[in-house]
């Protein structure tokens, strides 16, 4: 017999991307792991929301360094918004 593999998902933020299209961040687990997952998904023609392949899913021991890292890609993004010339 097949082993049982227990699921469980909580969805902490839907962010609109675009028509039909979103980014999930979910804590999910997996095999008693817990995972922070960000996932694109669609909207499909039942108006249900089904994932997409493109996303990543961290274990949540590295939640910490996973936020160094956003917090450093904000900085370099505050900076390049800077640089950028003004739109006439």
């Amino acid at each position: 017999m097949a082993e049982e593999i227990q699921q469980e998902e909580i969805l902490v933020r839907a962010i609109d991307k675009s028509l039909g299209n979103r980014i999930h961040i979910r804590i999910s687990q997996f095999k008693d792991r817990d995972y922070l997952d960000i996932r694109n998904y669609y909207e499909d023609d039942a108006g249900e929301w089904k994932p997409t392949r493109k996303g990543v899913a961290v274990p949540v021991e590295f939640y910490d360094e996973l936020m160094e890292g956003l917090a450093a890609a904000k900085d370099i993004i505050a900076s390049r918004k800077k640089e950028a010339p003004a739109a006439e």
